[in-house]
């Protein structure tokens, strides 16, 4: 277990230093070099586009690839020609989605060309960087089985946002114009792809036998089937995150609003980080626990999960939402982005909604009823696709955060009444009652202090100083003397002892 701690410790710090870096990215550097549609460009479809391609694209082979190694793990037969199929099996799905890209130019074209014409200008940029999104997930899948999470994550997280960094501020200075910008940012994922090759190559693992005599064995049909259903929820999980990035461009605003969404709502996504955090941690002992049939620990670990996160949930928010102006007075062109304040709020209750009804998901996929999981994840998707299809018209960037909390309120619904009708199990308790009544309290306080004014910064500093502390002292002392979070009081008291 020592590797497993290790890669683990390792590859989280790289992920949330990646995280810190590109929201300093997007939020300062790309407002402070870029117009608001090159934004909406670079940091939204040019991503979300590929990805959701990408995760069409590639048969579920990274899933299959940790799935069924165990199966072909013989260094001294070179893993039975492994290596070479998930090479090779990606180009079929490549292949088949440039020649269906190509073709359907003129409905691409027809679809952004009148409110998002910069889209269009980089039509065939869209197929590299789908390739390099799909070998990505790929190779990084086949260094994890061999235990190897970190430098893929340095390779993902550090070293592609930083490049970005460079690349946006050498435009900024005049080195390169914005079309060497887009070339330079496409270069620098197809150098991702090479670099993960390289690591493999470096860990003795790239194996280039060829023998593919197990596509005449049963297990070749076990993988087809498991590869056509993570492709379902794979996909699901992918259009979920970012279809409002390749809606939005095709209404009135464009890339402009997409913008707008994309830097409003990462101020919102922030709050749901510890969520990873604790599922990973809880996934293991999830996963046991249903194997010895332990109910009462699997309830246990349900309640936990929903009142802890719903606290620091709340909290996070709160920081968030009483400091927003503040916020919005270090972002370049913070008048634009402010008509986006909307989106934060209801980008967060969304994430509320999810981290209060706990670990719902890891439940079920750990359950006999996993396969239940893939059909909620296709019922959201399509209340999302349609919720935007319905208010991205009306409200546009407004609508489309609209539609993200509708679609997660009625998922996460569905999977509480699900889990209630079926295991007997539920989350909620008083206390979950007394979080959300201490946090609205709590908003309506410091919501009455007075603004602080004087010099442009020093005023900045002092508002955002007393509005945060002022929402910690509270919320601590509310959730210590109210017993709101018991496994947070004990946390303190063990500190308070040391």
């Amino acid at each position: 277990m020592g590797i497993v701690i290790r890669q683990s410790l390792k590859g989280s710090i790289v992920t949330y230093l990646g995280t810190a870096i590109g929201t300093f990215n997007v939020i300062f550097l790309y407002n402070k070099f870029l117009t608001q549609a090159e934004v909406g460009l670079i940091a939204g479809a040019l991503v979300s586009i590929p990805l959701i391609f990408s995760s069409f694209t590639h048969f579920g082979i990274p899933h299959i690839a940790v799935r069924f190694f165990p199966h072909f793990d013989n260094p001294e037969n070179q893993h039975g020609g492994f290596f070479t199929f998930l090479l090779l099996s990606p180009l079929v799905g490549l292949g088949l989605f440039s020649l269906g890209y190509v073709a359907l130019r003129g409905v691409f074209n027809q679809f952004y060309a009148e409110n998002s014409p910069l889209l269009p200008t980089y039509f065939y940029y869209i197929i590299p960087l789908t390739a390099s999104f799909l070998y990505m997930s790929v190779l990084e899948s086949y260094a994890r089985v061999h235990l190897r999470i970190v430098v893929p994550a340095i390779i993902r997280e550090l070293y592609l946002r930083i490049a970005n960094a460079l690349l946006i501020v050498a435009y900024g200075w005049g080195f390169l114009n914005f079309h060497q910008l887009v070339q330079g940012i496409t270069v620098s994922y197809i150098l991702a792809v090479v670099a993960l090759l390289l690591y493999i190559k470096q860990l003795k693992r790239f194996y280039t036998k060829m023998d593919f005599s197990f596509l005449r064995k049963p297990i070749f049909k076990e993988m087809v089937g498991y590869g056509a259903w993570v492709i379902l929820a794979g996909a699901s999980f992918t259009l979920i995150q970012h279809v409002e990035k390749i809606m939005l461009p095709a209404y009135a605003g464009g890339l402009g609003t997409t913008a707008i969404f994309d830097i409003n709502s990462r101020m919102a996504l922030m709050i749901a980080i510890p969520r990873n955090v604790i599922a990973a941690i809880s996934t293991p002992l999830l996963a046991q626990a249903w194997k010895r049939n332990d109910t009462s620990q699997i309830e246990d670990i349900y309640k936990k999960s929903s009142l802890n996160l719903l606290l620091v949930g709340c909290f996070l928010f709160l920081l968030v939402w009483v400091n927003l102006d503040q916020i919005y007075q270090i972002i370049p062109r913070s008048e634009v982005y402010a008509t986006g304040r909307w989106v934060v709020l209801m980008v967060g209750i969304s994430k509320i909604i999810d981290m209060g009804t706990g670990l719902n998901s890891e439940i079920l996929i750990n359950s006999k009823f996993y396969r239940y999981d893939l059909l909620f994840y296709i019922i959201l998707a399509s209340i999302v696709v349609v919720g935007n299809l319905i208010f991205i018209p009306l409200y546009s960037f407004n609508g489309a955060a609209f539609a993200s909390l509708l679609a997660l309120f009625i998922y996460n619904t569905i999977k509480y009444v699900f889990i209630w009708a079926k295991m007997g199990l539920q989350p909620f308790e008083i206390r979950t009652l007394g979080i959300l009544v201490v946090s609205g309290i709590i908003y309506l306080l410091v919501n009455q202090l007075p603004e602080i004014g004087g010099e442009k910064w020093l005023s900045w500093f002092l508002n955002l100083s007393v509005k945060t502390i002022s929402v910690s002292i509270l919320f601590l002392l509310a959730a210590w003397k109210l017993n709101l979070s018991p496994d947070m009081n004990q946390l303190i008291k063990n500190y308070w002892k040391k």
